[in-house]
């Protein structure tokens, strides 16, 4: 369970929309947000990978990216979440997580997972999604054993930099029990952040099933994403988030028809956390999945629509109004 000296991190997760900007300016506003949260104190940022700018995001190299953050902050954890390994090399990108571990002084946190945001990407890189667990599990394999230290591929070459530290800093995500308990037995951290899934029935289970199977060394470690848009008003906030929710339905009407659904019934369905202080805050503590269970809480608060001005904004409320309410302080 958290430790009661501080019962979580928090970080924040991104998935860098940038509609209608040059990708210039919505990198150039990130590495701004960022310099931001740490300012307010957050524990974290994890960035999520996004090929060919699909579904509106705009980071396929979400490393190239932490390391011009690493280069404006000097505390704040640098994460992925998640880097969709099947798609990478896996040697090389342990190298590059191993640069980047160093040159940030040891703040990287990798999240690893197979991407399904990332599905209609596999043909461009020569991969079918039937092939994507297998290759999983053995890029996952790969990276494991390249920061362990262990000689590559029947040679005698270990990764330079050498990072064992960060063998023990990644994360797995999955939507999948079986998978928990695997993530479980690797010593990794279990990442939940697929927000379609309900808190209760699916997402719990697997929190569950994660702990049950730990063995160690170490304690096991959840982290999980949310939704949290403050506002001045829950009819305020909404209204601003149905900006983003418009757009949403654009992206996901080839995999699922959300028309039965207005602005209201969209933001319950996948798990938004909206309104003002007191509506966030009780809408968190009725949450069956989260505080109480989680190591590591990442508020998404950019939607498809919003300015880095208003994300910042929603930064600032989380870190000051609503993270203290449930006994997180600032990192300093």
């Amino acid at each position: 369970m958290p430790d009661p000296d501080k019962p979580f991190k928090l970080g924040f997760l991104t998935h860098v929309h940038g509609y209608g900007k040059p990708a210039e300016q919505v990198y150039a506003e990130l590495l701004d947000t960022v310099a931001a949260a740490e300012a307010f104190g957050y524990d974290g940022v994890f960035l999520a990978q996004h090929h060919f700018s699909h579904d509106g995001a705009r980071l396929p190299s979400p490393l190239v990216l932490l390391a011009a953050a690493a280069r404006r902050t000097g505390r704040i954890e640098l994460g992925t979440a998640i880097s969709t390994i099947p798609l990478e090399d896996p040697l090389r990108f342990a190298e590059d997580a191993a640069v980047l571990d160093e040159l940030s002084g040891g703040r990287v946190q990798l999240g690893l997972g197979t991407g399904g945001a990332n599905a209609a990407a596999y043909p461009a890189f020569g991969f079918t999604s039937d092939t994507l667990d297998d290759r999983y599990v053995q890029a996952l394999e790969v990276v494991h054993g390249a920061l362990e230290g262990k000689p590559v591929r029947g040679t005698e070459l270990v990764l330079h930099p050498p990072a064992p530290q960060l063998r023990g800093r990644i994360w797995q995500s999955t939507s999948r029990a079986e998978k928990a308990r695997r993530i479980a037995r690797t010593g990794d951290g279990l990442f939940i952040g697929t927000f379609i899934h309900r808190p209760e029935d699916d997402q719990l289970p697997l929190i569950d099933a994660y702990r049950a199977a730990w063995t160690g060394p170490g304690r096991p470690r959840v982290g999980a994403a949310r939704a949290v848009f403050p506002g001045r008003s829950r009819a305020d906030a909404l209204a601003d988030l149905g900006r983003g929710l418009a757009l949403f339905r654009q992206q996901v009407q080839r995999f699922t028809d959300l028309s039965g659904y207005d602005d209201e019934q969209l933001a319950e369905r996948i798990n938004v956390h909206y309104g003002s202080t007191a509506d966030v805050v009780g809408s968190l503590r009725r949450d069956p999945a989260l505080f109480g269970h989680v190591d590591y809480f990442f508020p998404v608060v950019q939607h498809e629509a919003s300015s880095a001005a208003e994300d910042i904004r929603r930064l600032e409320i989380i870190a000051t109004e609503v993270a203290p309410e449930f006994g997180w302080r600032p990192a300093s």
